[in-house]
Parts: C-alpha cells; structure tokens; sequence
C-alpha cells in the first residue's frame, strides 16, 4: 500500500474552501437556471425532465446536516417544493419536511413555478405546496378551490413588519461589516467572491426599495433631505468606482 503524503494544514483549509465554493456556487446556478427558465429555452418541457435528462445521477444529493439551510435558500429564491425536489433528486416530502424544519420568516410569500408564473407559498403546516409549479392542472368541480386553499393568515401591521425587517438588514450589514474588518480577511477574501451574487442582489432589493419609498415627496426636514442625498451619492461613486475598477480588468 502506497504512503500517502497528507497535506498541511493551510492546504487542506485551501481545498476545503474551494469545495465549499463550488458547491455553494452550483446552487446558485440552479437557482438562476430555474427562474431564468433555462430548461425551457433548451426545449424542455418541464423543470424535471431538463433535470433528469442533463443531469441525471449526477444531480447533487443534499447532505442531511445541510438540507435545511440549503432548501431554504432555494425557497427564498421563490422555486417550488417540486422544483426542488427535482433539482437535487430528493422527494417532496423531504424538501417541505426540510423547510418546515428550518421555520425561516424569511422564505417567500409567492413562488416562481416552472412555468414562470407566480403562486402563493403560504401551505398549512401539514400541507406542501405541491400545487405550485410544474405541469398541475386544477381538477374541474365545484367545491376544490375551497377545500385546497388555506385559511387566511392575519398579517402583522405594515410598519412594525418594515421596521423589524430593517433592522435585521442593519445587523446582517454590521455583521458583515465586522467580518471585513477582521485580521484573517485579507488571507480568506478570495473564498468570500462566491457570495458577490447574493450580495449584488441584497443591494438590487434594498435599491428598489429605496425608491419605492418615495423619498421626494417625504414630509422631511431640508436637513434630512440633504443628508439623504449625500449618502445616496456617496454609496453611488464607491460602487461606481469598484465598477470602473473591475472593468480595467477585463
């Protein structure tokens, strides 16, 4: 039996970092193949059958210490439980059971099913959304809607949701803040660039947001005005300047 030579211990971090990189970056392509309708456009007729035919048994199985965490991220992205489950070879029941598990608020309130239309997420606990995507068709009869629908969930007040939301984006963006100011960050920036997307994406959303607030027409004093705006221009030329930068590069 041949010796084997084992790594030290920054190549063996490295190695484990590029796993975790890739596999993190895979789930982010199947999420960008499924709402982009990828498998459409390549003649599929459904999500599951693009899967099975270009992927096959080589579809990534989700390690049982990882499936909450990465079915909820999927969730969040708005694919359906049966998308999921076609994605990554697991069942149904599997996928939801996983999603229950995780009780994350933040998973969506409508999903994106595979025919690019948008359904709504909100299931009863013992009830999966198996109805959301693919090729389901509503039986006729009187009578199903009422018996498939679920009650109406009351919602919390529109502010307090805003306001509790804002802050935890204020200490996820401290969190990450503190992260870039730690002494080990500049050995490990190269194993941060897989989350550039999500990033880039938070970013999207907290600008559509910032203009659906309307901010010109706030009843605000000109000192808040003026502060508004050399914040919003501040952010503006930093990622304007990161923006050049990346361009001189290519």
């Amino acid at each position: 039996m041949n010796d084997v030579t084992l790594p030290s211990t920054e190549q063996a971090r490295t190695l484990t970092d590029r796993i975790k990189i890739a596999v993190e970056g895979t789930w982010q392509l199947i999420r960008e193949a499924y709402t982009s309708r990828t498998w459409a456009v390549l003649g599929y007729d459904t999500w599951d059958a693009y899967c099975t035919a270009e992927f096959g048994e080589s579809r990534l199985r989700l390690p049982r210490e990882e499936r909450q965490e990465v079915v909820a991220s999927l969730r969040e992205s708005g694919m359906s439980y049966p998308a999921i489950a076609a994605a990554t070879g697991s069942s149904v029941g599997t996928v939801f059971a996983a999603a229950q598990a995780f009780n994350s608020e933040s998973l969506p309130a409508r999903t994106q099913g595979a025919d690019g239309k948008s359904y709504a997420a909100t299931r009863s606990a013992a009830e999966p959304d198996l109805l959301a995507g693919d090729d389901w068709q509503q039986p006729a009869g009187p009578g199903f809607e009422a018996a498939v629908t679920p009650p109406r969930v009351k919602r919390r007040p529109l502010p307090e949701a805003f306001t509790d939301a804002g802050r935890d984006l204020t200490r996820a963006a401290e969190k990450l803040a503190r992260l870039a100011e730690d002494d080990r960050f500049a050995k490990n920036r190269e194993t941060t660039h897989h989350q550039v997307p999500e990033l880039l994406g938070a970013l999207e959303h907290t600008v559509r947001l910032v203009a659906a607030m309307n901010l010109p027409a706030a009843d605000a004093s000109a000192e808040a005005r003026r502060w508004w705006a050399a914040s919003l221009h501040n952010l503006s030329d930093a990622l304007a300047s990161i923006a050049n930068s990346l361009e001189k590069e290519i």
